[in-house]
């Protein structure tokens, strides 16, 4: 019998090997935005950008955001001076990514990472969260 790995498995594993080397806190679930998201002081910067470079090879500012790819930035949104998206290479045309928001006042990062351009999310999501260690009772994801 053949097993198929699903096209989104290599981010997956990404994920699961970025999010061991995190060196913050917790990760939680952003509903809104779709994504696992976590906050950490300032002085983990290097830490957090070590954990994450091989997932995130590629930083978009807001000057070059134009030119990061389209479902990454859909998903985004916009930037602001001083935030950042990053991205992994393309797999299958999912695109995984992560907002950085560093706060007003320098002390505090917000990261969320996520994964765009699946047509597939109630079964990728959940896989997500757990990449990341949250543990949500399985409920069906809104559309």
């Amino acid at each position: 019998m053949s097993t198929s790995v699903e096209p989104w498995q290599p981010i997956l594993d990404k994920m699961v090997k970025a999010q061991a080397g995190y060196p913050g806190p917790a990760w939680t679930w952003d509903g809104r935005l779709k994504c696992v998201s976590s906050t950490f002081p300032s002085e983990m910067i290097a830490s957090v950008r070590q954990a994450f470079a091989e997932l995130f090879p590629h930083e978009w500012t807001v000057e070059s955001f134009a030119s990061a790819p389209e479902p990454a930035r859909v998903r985004c949104g916009n930037l602001r001076a001083g935030q950042l998206l990053l991205t992994g290479d393309e797999v299958a045309t999912l695109v995984p990514f992560a907002m950085w928001w560093p706060w007003g006042d320098g002390k505090m990062v917000s990261l969320r990472v996520g994964v765009a351009n699946s047509e597939r999310t109630k079964e990728l999501y959940p896989l997500v969260r757990a990449s990341f260690g949250i543990m949500i009772p399985s409920a069906p994801e809104p559309a």
